[in-house]
């Protein structure tokens, strides 16, 4: 009896282990028939190309050619001859200033003058010309004439003084002075200016100060105009460090044929302080472990774990300074879904 309870528990166990070699069997099948399906991805062939960094300051416009007009002289104003918003050119009259005194003097002036030249010229005759007279009255005739015609220049000189003209085209942008108020040096009659050129002042941060040169190329933007963007260069860098902000100035001129960019308009510029050639790869393909960063590339069709040293980022990218060379097949879509080996389908 015992011995058949023995072959019988023997058979149970050779049937069960047959049973069991089979199930492990299909298991493994199955993870290889996985592991053997290609992913599909999107790869970008890396090649070395021109990048630049690049960073953003802000600075206002400044009309390059601004006055606050005001006279040269004391005196009560006559006439405002122009009207605020209008153009006009290059010694125009702009305001006039009593001047009544003035013109008195000046005929007066002249009359006396017209006399002291006719008795010059007599005295000029008799003396140089027949030697007839006196040496002194023929010296005091010419200082006398002379005199005049210098006391002459400076009433004239005056007289301009009374006239306040643009010193140079452009537009009356506001008047602070009305006809019968009083008018003197520094007090500030009209604001002028002309938009035909304007200058960009920035301060930027004195890091960049070894990479911000004279006659870089900037692109311009402004927050009020978002349509309004120009290209220019930097016309000069300054050679101040401010202490307050540790900022240095960096100008640029532009042409503003429309007069759209008006004075202390916010202007964004764009400035370079890096520039080189390298390869770049979208920054989201970068991915870590405790070895380093890495990126996978297609190789043979199968995915390949490459590690890599990154630069600084350029936008959307970053640059590869070590582990890619040109023609690599760097995969930019499907990277989260494939591992070391993995075969690849494009």
């Amino acid at each position: 009896m015992k011995k058949i309870i023995f072959i019988f528990i023997a058979t149970a166990i050779l049937f069960s282990s047959c049973g069991g070699s089979e199930e492990a069997g299909d298991t493994k099948n199955a993870k290889t028939l996985v592991q053997e399906k290609a992913v599909l991805v999107n790869i970008r062939q890396v090649s070395t190309h021109q990048v630049a960094h690049t960073f953003t300051a802000t600075g206002k416009a400044i009309a390059e050619k601004s006055a606050f007009i005001s006279s040269e002289m004391n005196g009560q104003i006559k006439k405002v001859y122009v009207s605020e918003g209008q153009f006009v050119q290059r010694g125009t009259l702009l305001i006039s200033l009593n001047s009544a005194v003035i013109r008195s003097g000046i005929g007066e002036v002249k009359s006396a003058l017209e006399l002291a030249t006719i008795l010059y010229k007599k005295q000029d005759l008799l003396w140089n010309t027949q030697k007839v007279g006196k040496e002194i009255d023929f010296l005091k005739a010419k200082n006398q004439k002379e005199s005049l015609e210098a006391k002459l220049k400076t009433l004239n000189a005056q007289l301009a003084m009374s006239q306040v003209r643009a010193p140079f085209a452009g537009i009356v942008d506001e008047i602070y002075g009305q006809a019968g108020e009083l008018a003197s040096p520094g007090r500030m009659l009209i604001q002028f200016v002309n938009l035909s050129q304007m200058k960009i002042e920035a301060d930027v941060s004195e890091n960049y100060l070894p990479y911000i040169k004279k006659g870089a190329e900037v692109s311009l933007s402004f927050p009020s105009l978002p349509e309004k963007k120009i290209k220019t260069r930097i016309t000069r860098t300054g050679n101040v460090i401010n202490p307050a902000n540790r900022t240095f100035k960096v100008e640029l001129k532009m042409a503003n044929p429309g007069r759209e960019i008006k004075p202390n308009m916010v202007a964004n510029i764009q400035l370079t302080d890096y520039q080189n050639k390298h390869i770049t790869v979208p920054a989201i393909v970068v991915k870590s472990d405790r070895t380093g960063e890495y990126v996978y590339i297609v190789e043979d069709s199968k995915a390949k774990k490459v590690y890599v040293k990154t630069g600084f980022p350029i936008d959307t990218e970053v640059i590869i300074i070590e582990g890619l060379k040109e023609g690599d097949k760097v995969i930019t879509q499907g990277y989260n879904l494939v591992s070391q080996g993995a075969k690849i389908k494009l």
